[in-house]
């Protein structure tokens, strides 16, 4: 498979992400705010809103990289970062 091919499926991967990092971002600014603000919480919140606006520049970034150079595989590996901190915010949810 070429790079393009991977980057249309990663593109696809993160906007299916992009749902769910969105809910779960509100969910945790509303939570900051109900707890009045607490820093700890507070900071959760911003690892949480992070996820959506990641999840929409990677992809931005990956094809603005593959459009300069064509064949190469950054932009490829640009697109599974996004999926990579996802992994991460459910393993810290797991075991917190």
């Amino acid at each position: 498979m070429n790079s393009r091919t991977w980057l249309w499926l990663g593109t696809v991967l993160n906007a299916i992400v992009f749902l769910p990092a969105a809910a779960m971002a509100y969910n945790a600014v509303a939570l900051a705010t109900a707890t009045g603000g607490s820093g700890v919480v507070v900071a959760v919140a911003f690892l949480f809103v992070a996820l959506p606006i990641f999840s929409l520049l990677a992809p931005y970034a990956a094809w603005r990289l593959h459009g300069k150079r064509i064949e190469d595989r950054n932009a490829v590996i640009m697109m599974i970062a996004p999926l990579v901190y996802a992994a991460f915010l459910i393993l810290f949810l797991l075991l917190n």
